[in-house]
């Protein structure tokens, strides 16, 4: 198998995002979210939304393996406040966020969000962020210890919102970077 590589997603790259992006969500996401909702997220729009992200600079580390994109991760720094939350303020001017984390559903559990999740780590503490957050589902329990496993730490604050009239909820989880304690 040829080896992985990571590099900075450029334009030409939307495609294989917006593919590995509906995948993923309909394949992962499948005992999570109703089947109406992932049926509606598309190739189209998600292709429309990255195309427009990379142009206005998303900054977003792909994956590859035998020359095709088959994971990539979106980061930057921490979206304040939760949407839903704005009475929430949390001391995150030198947070960055994890913003997604997607691999193709036939190249998960190979080590490949590993190695994305590793390569932001380090993109971000070059950028010199203290500490990095990220939403996940509340019932996303592969997810979650996924993240505990790289030292994510519940910070007990929940985000409700709706997709396609579906009720869900994220959770906080955030670490520190750089060798720093927890947050």
């Amino acid at each position: 198998m040829d080896p992985l590589t990571v590099r900075l997603a450029t334009l030409d790259d939307a495609e294989a995002i917006a593919g590995i992006h509906v995948d993923a969500w309909r394949y992962n996401y499948r005992d999570l979210i109703d089947d109406d909702t992932l049926a509606r997220r598309d190739f189209d729009s998600r292709l429309e939304t990255w195309r427009r992200e990379l142009e206005l600079g998303a900054e977003v580390l792909v994956a590859v393996q035998q020359r095709a994109v088959v994971g990539w991760t979106c980061l930057g720094a921490f979206r304040h406040p939760p949407a839903t939350r704005p009475d929430v303020r949390l001391a995150t001017q030198d947070w960055a966020e994890i913003h997604g984390l997607y691999i193709a559903p036939s190249f998960q559990r190979c080590g490949l969000g590993s190695r994305l999740l590793r390569e932001a780590f380090c993109v971000l503490e070059a950028q010199c962020f203290r500490d990095v957050g990220l939403w996940v589902l509340s019932n996303n329990l592969p997810a979650i210890r996924f993240y505990e496993a790289y030292g994510f730490h519940d910070q007990c604050l929940d985000q409700d919102f709706e997709i396609n009239g579906q009720p869900l909820v994220e959770k906080l989880l955030a670490r520190s970077l750089g060798g720093r304690g927890d947050v």
